[in-house]
This record gives structure tokens, sequence and C-alpha cells, in this order.
């Protein structure tokens, strides 16, 4: 009889950004522990809704601790923000966490102080830690047993394509994805290139020509129409997205929020910062990268993950 690994998972679609980081953390715990059976304890079907994205994750802890006393191993894989302190302190010590998420560029007091207060958990509660990306790592630089840019899992680069787009953008109907910068690109850009946008639907862009819509489409879909695209916006509040990685595995040219810093593990000349708070600067950016021709290339170090596993 297999032995048996208790994990609660919020979110394992394919087509959302938690889903695939959830499903990459899965892949990993199988790779690592192929000899025991799955369970995943979470058995509520509906999403994105204020009960499942906020309360659903704390209906996790009893189980947890219950398969935890009985001596299982237990993980909790995702919805794991960094603001969660809460979540974060009660979570029984021996579950191993997946990889936690969150921004560091958010202004809001009540999200800055429940940040801090869950890097203050973090900190006394647990020497290994795993990041979907690096945006905290100045918090924590005298910790060496710390991973970061878990998003980076499983990252390959894919042929190109014939391209029939100029431009690709993915658009959602959130506040954090700086929207209004987005449709003032778009809107400019419209004029002189096509468009491809992908994502949640927007009225600002009804009837108009050269701009291709094609709405919330699996992963694979979506993949097709980044391949057959030139150049890419990323999002305000994170570098590498899911959305942004598929454009760099097809060698698109990215532009990215200034905010960020490459990590040094990656040598390329496909990403361009941008200043998402200032569109005409922006703008003018982006047309001196399309009046340049270049040999286009791609490098990065990958990262063993099993040793967050191994040593956790």
């Amino acid at each position: 009889m297999k032995k048996k690994f208790y994990y609660w998972a919020n979110d394992i679609n394919e087509n959302s950004g938690e889903g695939i980081l959830g499903n990459n953390f899965l892949f990993l715990l199988k790779k690592k522990y192929p000899s025991f059976k799955m369970i995943n304890l979470n058995r509520y079907k509906k999403r994105h809704t204020f009960f499942y994205n906020y309360i659903a994750p704390f209906l996790s802890l009893p189980y947890l601790h219950f398969y935890n006393l009985k001596g299982y191993k237990t993980s909790y894989i995702n919805y794991l923000p960094i603001w969660n302190f809460l979540l974060i302190l009660l979570m029984p010590q021996k579950t191993l966490l997946g990889p936690i998420t969150g921004s560091d560029l958010k202004k809001n007091f009540l999200y800055i102080f429940f940040k801090f207060l869950g890097i203050a958990v973090l900190k006394i509660k647990y020497k290994y830690l795993l990041f979907s990306h690096e945006q905290f790592k100045k918090f924590f630089k005298y910790n060496k047993n710390i991973k970061y840019n878990f998003l980076l899992f499983n990252f390959n680069n894919k042929i190109t394509v014939l391209k029939k787009y100029d431009f690709i953008f993915y658009l959602r109907k959130h506040n954090n994805k700086g929207n209004f910068f987005l449709i003032q690109l778009i809107d400019y850009f419209s004029k002189y290139f096509t468009i491809a946008i992908i994502g949640d639907y927007l009225d600002n862009f009804k009837n108009k020509k050269n701009i291709f819509f094609f709405g919330n489409i699996s992963r694979s879909k979506a993949r097709k129409i980044i391949s057959r695209s030139k150049f890419a916006v990323g999002t305000r509040e994170n570098l590498f997205s899911f959305f942004t990685l598929d454009c760099l595995s097809y060698y698109l040219d990215v532009f990215y929020n200034k905010n960020f810093k490459i990590n040094k593990s990656i040598k390329t000349n496909l990403l361009h910062s941008i200043n998402f708070d200032n569109p005409k600067k922006a703008i003018s950016k982006v047309r001196y990268i399309l009046s340049k021709k270049r040999k286009k290339y791609f490098y990065l170090k990958k990262e063993n993950f099993l040793n967050y596993l191994d040593k956790s």
C-alpha cells in the first residue's frame, strides 16, 4: 500500500497563475516522493469568490493539523500571499509551504502593515522558505536557506513561428495589473500596429481597427497567439508573470515595469524597462526599441528547487 501525502491546494487550474504555480509545486512533490499517494484535501469547487479566496484557505488548518498529528506528510501549496500573516502563523510548522507570493510595490497602508507582519512571522517560524519571485529578497538577505523565483521552474524556450501580431497584451479587471496604463498604450499603438489582447474584455476597444480580442482562453491557446506575436507588455505588479514567461519562451521582446530588477541568473536582450507611471516616456522607449534590429538571446541558469524539499 502506498504511503499518503496530504496537501491543500486552492487552485490547480492550468489556466491561472496560481494554478500553474500550484501544479509546478505539486510536480516537484511527486518527483521528491514518488512512492506516496498525493491527496488534495480541498473539496471546494467554486472559484474566484470572496469565500474561496479569503476564507477557504483557513479551512485547511484543521485538516493539516489533524494529519500532522497522525504523522503524515502535509503541504499547503497555494494562495499563500505574504500579507496573510494569520494563516502563516496558524499553519502547522511541519507542513511544507508552497511558493509564497505577494507584491512589494503596493502603497496601501493596511497592505504594507500586514506584509511586514507576514515577514516577521516567516522569519521567526521558518528557516527554509520558497518564494515565487524575489521581490522580498531584501528582507531575508541574511538567510541563505531561501529559494526564490519559483516562477521560473520548468521554463523552456520554444521554436519561433511566423508573426501575425505586432503586440500582445494580457488584461484583467484588476487594479494591480495597471490597466489604465496598458489601455493608453493599446490606444496609441493600435493606430499603427496590429494588437492581440487576451484576458478580460474591456469596452474601451469595442469595434476598434487593428485590435484582435481573444478573451479568457486556455494557456495552450494563449501560447499559440503569443507565438505569433512580436512584442508584449508585462503587468505592473510582477516582472515574471506566466504571461511574460510564455512571451519570453517564444523570444518576444517584453516591456516591463522599471521598478523591477532582473536576476543575475538571466542574460537576455529581450527585456526592456519602461516607466508605467509615465505613458509618454514609455511610448517613446517602445518606439525606440521597435526601430532596433538585433539578434535575440535568452539564457537562464536553472535553479535546483528540489533542494528546498530536501532541507525542509
